[in-house]
């Protein structure tokens, strides 16, 4: 569903979360997904399998039509604590890890291998599809299975509960497992996230309403305005995006980064203007759309529509924009000739795309226990996308990464945004995370710093220990962190970033 710009190893469209289609989703789930199968003749220990990578956040999994799958018997029993066989808990654990896996990566056949031989006679692959499709089709995109916990064994099946991160929600499944392989899975538990203000937002001190912004004739997009108390003239900001489907609060499971910087500000008397992706809320045809079909011009809407509010100075309006919209933050100051000022953070890309797409992946393989031969396989997928990226080789209806196709990537290339700081004459403030493996400080920030070595109103402030959401942790970044509960934007950027917006109002 909603994220920065980065590269992800399954695209399409994120699922929607409305109320009305979560309870149906809710109300199928415990007939549709009851999927444990009678039987327990199999072929050994159900295949080979390999992990496949963990997504970045916002990375979207296209979904099929389906039917329903035919509802199965379900066990009465519950299994003991025990292990009264001497089986080895451990190789449960690890065949119920791999069978989720196997399914997160769409790779329904070899699942279905690993399915018992009754279990397997009287659930095809495509009904596994299928069921999976119906578990997941609300969920948003998957992100990380958090835990894996042998629960004990009854009458020799095993079985292991695998707790997982979706965008959306949180899913616990149940697999069901004997010697001989997989005999079924359930989805037994879902958790919604919750989010909490961030400590250093005073709720008292502004007031938000709800905003319209035209798109495109057939769609509007939503927005947040965030105004302080009062009635003095106030300052104002603009929060841009980064890539991909992003909604007006970035959200990441419990953790919502764009509103959190938002109330902080908002907070501390700058008014600001927050608001969904195109992306996001339109239907867009992403093999057509250019960077500014998916973010400039929508910006430039934004800029003017909290300039035209009755409590905003109209020149102390800035633009704020994170990770791809940091990037174009430059370009779209050249374009609204009135801005107070630009922030950039987590600025990205500032070097070819398909340079980037590559080093995101062999960080994030780098961080799984994977066999020379599994990490190069992951990687000979990527660099076929990389090459497309490079030499423009993309098809007229084609769509990379989830992202866009040749004009997106093409009006990309053709952006420079270092050099267009350089030519800028407003205070421009460039923020980075020293964690943060998406955009990095060596090959990105520095880019930056260098292009803008000699202008005489540019802050650099790179902050160690924060990720690409400027997110406090510790040890090499994962996109499944961004979920982590009280994974807080820092309050040193919302400190910093309102300490330029007030230098320079």
């Amino acid at each position: 569903m909603n994220a920065p710009w980065s590269i992800r190893t399954k695209t399409g469209t994120a699922a929607s979360n409305e109320n009305v289609g979560r309870r149906r989703f809710l109300s199928v789930t415990g007939s549709v997904v009851a999927l444990l199968l009678a039987g327990c003749s199999g072929d050994g220990d159900g295949g080979d399998g390999s992990p496949t990578p963990t997504p970045d956040p916002g990375g979207s999994s296209t979904e099929p039509e389906s039917s329903t799958p035919t509802e199965t018997s379900t066990p009465e029993s519950t299994p003991t604590e025990a292990d009264p066989d001497g089986s080895d808990p451990a190789a449960f654990e690890r065949q119920a890890r791999e069978f989720v896996e196997l399914l997160v990566d769409g790779s329904f056949e070899a699942a279905h291998d690993r399915f018992t031989e009754s279990a397997a006679a009287e659930l095809s692959a495509t009904q596994l599809e299928q069921a999976w499709d119906q578990v997941t089709r609300n969920t948003g995109s998957f992100v990380s299975i958090d835990a894996v916990e042998y629960q004990g064994e009854t009458d020799g099946r095993a079985t292991v509960t695998v707790d997982t991160v979706f965008s959306e929600v949180r899913n616990t499944f149940t697999v069901y497992l004997t010697a001989d392989g997989v005999e079924g899975f359930r989805l037994t538990d879902q958790g919604e996230f919750a989010w909490d203000p961030p400590a250093y937002a005073d709720e008292s001190a502004f007031e938000e309403r709800t905003v319209t912004l035209d798109a495109t004739e057939s769609c509007d997009l939503g927005g947040t305005l965030s105004v302080p108390t009062g009635n003095d003239s106030v300052p104002g900001v603009v929060v841009v995006h980064g890539s991909g489907p992003v909604d007006r609060d970035a959200t990441f499971g419990p953790n919502k980064p764009y509103k959190e910087l938002a109330w902080g500000l908002a907070s501390r008397g700058i008014a600001v203007l927050r608001y969904d992706k195109r992306t996001q809320a339109c239907d867009v045809n992403l093999a057509d759309a250019t960077i500014d079909d998916v973010t400039t011009d929508d910006a430039l809407t934004a800029i003017q529509r909290l300039r035209d509010h009755d409590r905003v100075a109209a020149d102390a309006v800035f633009v704020v924009g994170h990770s791809l919209g940091g990037a174009l933050a430059p370009r779209i100051a050249t374009r609204d000739a009135d801005l107070a000022g630009a922030v950039l953070l987590a600025p990205g890309p500032a070097r070819p795309m398909a340079e980037t797409v590559l080093d995101q992946q062999r960080h994030l393989l780098n961080q799984q226990d994977l066999t020379d031969e599994e990490r190069e396989e992951a990687m000979a997928e990527v660099r076929e996308t990389a090459e497309q990226i490079r030499t423009l080789d993309i098809g007229d209806d084609e769509v990379l990464l989830g992202l866009g196709g040749r004009e997106y990537f093409r009006t990309l290339a053709e952006y420079d945004g270092p050099a267009t700081a350089a030519a800028l004459e407003i205070p421009l403030f460039l923020g980075q995370g020293g964690r943060d493996y998406q955009v990095t400080v060596e090959a990105d920030f520095s880019r930056w710093e260098n292009a803008l070595s000699e202008a005489s109103d540019v802050q650099f402030t790179v902050y160690d220990d924060l990720n690409h959401l400027f997110q406090r942790g510790e040890g090499a970044s994962t996109g499944s962190e961004y979920y982590e509960r009280d994974a807080v934007l820092d309050r040193r950027v919302v400190e910093d970033v309102a300490a330029f917006v007030d230098r320079h109002a």
